[in-house]
């Protein structure tokens, strides 16, 4: 991260948290956890603009004549029909067809980026270029280059116009796209993902900018940085609260809010709710993230043979809770009928404040007790708690737009 960005984000109040495969940190990827207002940020996420630093996606540029094509034997997706500003997800599998990136592509005519979780370029990185031949194509990993900014929110929108305004309308009209915007003066590339049940704009800002951009973005918003404390001066905290009121109400969020509204809407992320165990078909991204349509990739034909079976042997699900206690995630999941009966495990979780404060979770369960309605069990705080499964998009009541 930028000094410039982390003195930004520490000046906030941001506190951090380690992110990655070393519980630890000691890879040195911190993430914002929270800026100090959860229910603030968590607010501002459903009825204002969330602004996110999202440092652990980077990227592996690659460039020349062959890179479509490239791609297309390689990856689930369906490459070869993209044109230069298209945007699709897919997985990169290895010969046993399982995962072992979760990637969006993002294709240009000059050059294209290859998206995905920073701790896994280096194998997805590996495995590109072990099977370049006699291709035109290079791989470059340009991570430190470009810094990952996010905006969830109903007014995503309206704030990248407000920073933007010529151009910003296509981004958010155009899902499966990406865009060079100008940005108070730097490019930075826009894509539309909805991740939280809300409109989402994920950017890539030249690194050496992305304060700057940061900055705009909050002040676009309404943030008011340098807002005086009510007991110091009411009169100019009361002014800043209305101005705040009038505007966009865009506000820095950290992990925690977009964590439980990911959940709330059903967006499973990697290494989380699914990992290099896992098939596609285990995933509930299949729509996403694979065609039946192209020809061989690498794993396709594990892909192929658990489609043809009809079902895997356990799947992504939902479940929302009776109560608000929480399972950790590992906790067993348990039959309702049976509490003997072990059919899975708790992947995430998060107490749903559009819920009445009620814990929802994904889980991983084995086929037949992943239907709508399926009555579980999961220890937490001490005690067993009852729990329905649902379908991913159906966990809460936010809507997916």
């Amino acid at each position: 991260m930028a000094d410039d960005l982390q003195q930004l984000l520490e000046s906030m109040g941001a506190t951090f948290m380690p992110y990655g495969p070393d519980a630890a940190g000691a890879a040195g990827l911190r993430i914002v956890d929270v800026f100090g207002a959860y229910e603030l940020e968590y607010a501002a996420l459903h009825k204002g603009v969330g602004i996110m630093h999202v440092p652990h996606r980077g990227l592996l540029e690659m460039r020349g004549a062959d890179v479509r094509d490239y791609l297309h034997r390689l990856m689930t997706q369906d490459i070869n029909p993209m044109r230069g500003g298209e945007s699709r997800r897919a997985f990169q599998l290895n010969v046993k067809g399982r995962i072992i990136a979760d990637t969006v592509v993002h294709f240009g005519d000059a050059s294209t980026w290859v998206e995905a979780d920073v701790f896994d370029l280096d194998e997805l990185h590996e495995q590109l270029d072990a099977r370049l031949f006699a291709e035109d194509a290079s791989i470059v990993n340009i991570t430190e280059s470009r810094t990952v900014l996010a905006l969830h929110g109903p007014h995503s929108a309206g704030l990248l116009d407000a920073v933007s305004g010529d151009g910003a309308s296509r981004v958010v009209e155009m899902p499966g796209t990406h865009h060079v915007l100008d940005m108070a003066g730097h490019a930075v590339t826009a894509t539309r993902r909805d991740e939280c049940g809300v409109p989402g704009i994920y950017l890539f800002a030249p690194s050496a900018s992305a304060a700057n951009v940061y900055a705009a973005l909050l002040d676009a918003g309404g943030y008011d940085r340098d807002a005086p404390d009510p007991s110091d001066d009411p009169q100019g905290a009361a002014e800043s609260a209305q101005r705040r009121r009038d505007s966009l109400r865009g506000r820095p969020i950290g992990w925690l809010a977009y964590n439980t509204a990911r959940i709330e809407a059903g967006t499973p992320i990697f290494h989380i709710d699914f990992g290099p165990d896992s098939l596609p078909a285990e995933t509930g991204l299949l729509d996403d993230a694979v065609s039946f349509t192209k020809g061989c990739y690498l794993g396709q034909e594990i892909v192929a043979r658990m489609h043809s079976l009809g079902h895997p042997r356990r799947v992504l699900v939902g479940l929302r809770f009776e109560d608000d206690l929480l399972p950790l995630a590992g906790a067993q999941v348990f039959n309702a009928a049976d509490e003997a009966a072990v059919i899975g495990a708790v992947t995430s979780s998060a107490v749903s404040p559009v819920l009445g404060n009620k814990t929802i979770a994904l889980a991983v369960v084995k086929w037949g007790n992943h239907t709508s309605g399926s009555a579980v069990v999961a220890p937490a705080e001490g005690r067993m708690t009852g729990a329905a499964v649902v379908e991913l998009g159906a966990i809460s009541d936010v809507v997916q737009l």
